[in-house]
């Protein structure tokens, strides 16, 4: 569900919410009127909040553009992946190309009567050798898709679990991501309530003494 629309349907049921404890305890304290006639040490109670008490929600937001592009640790995985990457595409690309063109002279010697039947045996068992590497090298690029799928998780999970933290002096009701993107949910966004800074401070600051004492 779009982020924007959930927030907006969030706010209605809080108020929904709050409309119906206020109709199911006026009802309540309608009907225990005579109890309450009866039996004086009873007392009546201002359960629900009028509108005036109930404070407004706090909310502030983190721009994920920033931190995706200036978190130490998206930094990193993101040079790791590119270079584990580099090395597979470039190994893939050359293996594939001479197979390629050896196959093409076998073939070529082949029909030509050039090969003898050991000759051919022994080209085709090569052949088929260095095929199987290309499906293992298919098989590792699938591997590092998992591996940056896996740290993607392990990015996300380390900033949620920081923000919860982090929000336990802060006491916000909603901390939201912000991106300049296509993708991006809000329309607009006070300055004032961005806390990009102060999380990413304090995200790379915990990076860096996890990663000293690896």
């Amino acid at each position: 569900m779009n982020k924007n629309i959930s927030i907006i349907i969030n706010v209605v049921l809080f108020i929904a919410v709050a409309i119906l404890y206020y109709l199911h305890f006026s009802n309540s304290k309608n009907k225990s009127s005579s109890l309450l006639d009866k039996d004086s040490t009873i007392t009546e109670k201002n359960i629900v909040m009028s509108p005036k008490e109930i404070k407004a929600a706090k909310i502030v937001f983190v721009n994920s553009d920033v931190l995706n592009s200036e978190y130490n640790f998206v930094k990193d995985l993101t040079a790791d992946a590119q270079v584990k990457q580099q090395r597979l595409e470039t190994a893939y690309q050359s293996k594939a190309q001479k197979l390629q063109i050896d196959y093409a002279e076998l073939q070529q010697k082949a029909s030509n009567g050039l090969l003898s039947e050991n000759q051919s045996i022994a080209a085709q068992a090569d052949l088929k050798k260095r095929k199987d590497e290309l499906d293992k090298m298919e098989i590792q690029m699938q591997t590092l898709v998992e591996e940056i799928q896996r740290g993607n998780e392990d990015v996300r999970k380390t900033v949620v679990d920081y923000v919860k933290e982090y929000n336990k002096k802060s006491n916000y009701n909603y901390i939201l991501t912000h991106t300049n993107g296509s993708g991006g949910i809000l329309l607009f966004a006070n300055d004032s309530l961005d806390i990009t800074k102060e999380i990413l401070d304090g995200l790379n600051a915990q990076y860096k003494a996890e990663k000293g004492k690896k």
